[in-house]
């Protein structure tokens, strides 16, 4: 079951009523590096590639109106060193309520082989006040934000669904959601304001092109974004962005098109199973599938818990973010056009996931791990937070994998095979496939 296209054309015509709003144009102020005052930086960034693919690492401070509020937080700009190199295109993520940037880290080296730009936007003022602010006071004094709840209220564990009921742990998962939209009232223009500064030559670049992704939170934001800001415009009276990528957020009802501009949506398989427990109901189970547009794209991955696994995240995602925005021609003309909406294979009455041999799910974005596997998956490795999920693999033994693939040799066919059908189905760039190979056929002996 997913939302029709006459659904999503009423759903349009019922919300899209909010007069537009020009954002108030922010100014920038460059932030040199010292000895003594360095950029702050969270999770393993791969900053060091920046150096080999000629790219360099620019910090600012952006100041401005938000909510009716004044602001000032710190944006960072990867970009080539080279200004001719510049491809137009800028991806621009939102720094995660705990802090760090999963999309950047996933794609960093599509976006540098590709001359693109990155932007990262401390747009959560809890997190940016508590995160960054406090790791370096004297580096970003004039941070601030319209007065808001200490990061610390938010980062308390909910109670497990072991000392309460299912129902009651929704119940606070969606209080802390709610409490967290409050206290961050200002990000939706502060990344369209950051949009602006991006295409006027603020940080000595003009792109051509903008595409808002996140990733867990950060994606939840994103997705936000376009479910409440789509009437947020730049001062100019331009749409701020291009396109939308939410990652692997918490789902919710189904997207609805923007204006000019290119949704795609990602969901872990893992994620899928949240998003049920979470906003499914009987009429719509898995209530964020819909139908096709030449605006928007569904991909659902199997195999793919919340969290980074073994190699799915940092591989398949990362082929899926090469296949930007082109379901008709525009946007990066050098890319092929996107692949329709993949989804994973569910049963009609119950919308429970159809597993194959090997508990795998059928259906979605097939790999070359779900198509010739070495190991069963498991998807769901809860944590203490929620909706923080590992993934992990039961490897297979070798006999079960001479059971399975007879020989060594036949196993390595079968991949090679899996990852041709992956680039011919456009969810794997050629210059990709090589990597991939080494990364699933070298290590694997029986």
């Amino acid at each position: 079951m997913f939302t029709n296209e006459k659904s999503v054309f009423i759903m349009a015509f019922r919300t899209r009523k909010r007069p537009l709003f020009r954002v108030v144009e922010p100014t920038f102020q460059f932030l040199h590096e010292t000895e003594a005052s360095k950029t702050i930086t969270y999770e393993p960034d791969q900053s060091e590639l920046l150096a080999t693919y000629g790219y360099e690492q620019r910090e600012y401070l952006m100041s401005g109106v938000a909510a009716r509020s004044s602001y000032c937080t710190r944006v960072l700009l990867r970009r080539p060193a080279d200004p001719l190199r510049f491809s137009g295109l800028v991806i621009e993520e939102p720094a995660h309520l705990w802090g760090g940037t999963t999309v950047w880290r996933l794609i960093d080296r599509w976006i540098m082989r590709n001359g693109h730009a990155w932007l990262g936007v401390d747009s959560q003022g809890p997190a940016a006040i508590d995160q960054t602010k406090r790791l370096d006071p004297d580096r970003y004094k004039e941070m601030h934000f319209k007065p808001c709840p200490p990061l610390d209220d938010f980062m308390k564990p909910l109670p497990r669904i072991g000392n309460i009921s299912n129902e009651e742990y929704l119940d606070n998962y969606g209080d802390f959601k709610t409490k967290w939209s409050v206290a961050t009232s200002q990000s939706p223009e502060i990344l369209t304001a950051a949009s602006h500064g991006l295409r006027n030559g603020n940080m000595e670049i003009c792109a051509m092109g903008i595409i808002l992704c996140g990733h867990c939170q950060s994606g939840d934001v994103v997705r936000n974004f376009i479910i409440d800001s789509s009437h947020l415009h730049l001062p100019g009276g331009h749409v701020p962005f291009e396109g939308y990528m939410p990652c692997q957020s918490d789902g919710g009802p189904a997207l609805l098109d923007m204006p000019n501009a290119k949704i795609i949506e990602v969901f872990g398989e893992q994620d899928i199973l949240w998003t049920k427990n979470l906003y499914g109901t009987v009429e719509e189970p898995i209530p964020h599938r819909r139908f096709d547009s030449g605006a928007f794209r569904l991909y659902e991955v199997p195999g793919l818990p919340h969290r980074e696994s073994r190699y799915i995240s940092l591989a398949e995602l990362k082929r899926l973010s090469g296949r930007y925005f082109r379901f008709d021609g525009e946007m990066d003309k050098r890319s092929p056009r996107s692949p329709r909406s993949a989804l994973i294979a569910t049963i009609d009455s119950s919308e429970e996931i159809e597993r194959d041999i090997f508990e795998t799910a059928i259906g979605g974005v097939r790999t070359v791990h779900t198509d010739v596997p070495v190991a069963r998956t498991i998807n769901d490795s809860p944590k203490d937070r929620p909706h923080w999920f590992n993934g992990k693999d039961v490897a297979f033994t070798p006999t079960q994998m001479l059971e399975i693939y007879k020989s060594l040799a036949n196993f390595r066919r079968q991949a090679a095979d899996a990852i041709y059908r992956q680039v011919v189905n456009g969810f794997l760039l050629p210059e990709d496939a090589e990597i991939l190979r080494r990364d699933a056929l070298e290590h694997v002996t029986f």
